[in-house]
């Protein structure tokens, strides 16, 4: 066989599997029905949406409980102390003198 009759074969066989991708993908639709194609995305879009939404419900709810369980309040108080108590607070506000002759 000549090299052009092989290429002429497979350009057949190319042809028919197109044909065959095209009658059975459900991908294909836009071309046939731009509506239902819409339709289908706005579903999907949809139900993408819900489940990104149920999903981190469930993960804030799981951080939820998991943080729940531990009693953070006291280490931070006493965090929040000891930053409190190391301020100089002398050279934050400045004691205001006054030469008031009530006192």
């Amino acid at each position: 066989m000549k090299s052009s009759q092989i290429l002429t074969l497979e350009i057949k066989k190319l042809n028919q599997r197109l044909d065959q991708i095209g009658s059975q993908t459900r991908y294909m639709i836009y071309s046939a029905n731009p509506l239902k194609f819409a339709v289908y995305n706005f579903i999907a879009g949809v139900f993408h949406s819900l489940g990104s939404l149920f999903g981190t419900f469930i993960i804030f709810g799981i951080l939820a409980y998991i943080f729940s369980q531990f009693d953070i309040t006291n280490s931070v108080n006493k965090w929040f102390a000891e930053i409190i108590s190391n301020i100089d607070w002398q050279q934050i506000i400045p004691k205001i003198e006054t030469n008031n002759p009530l006192n």
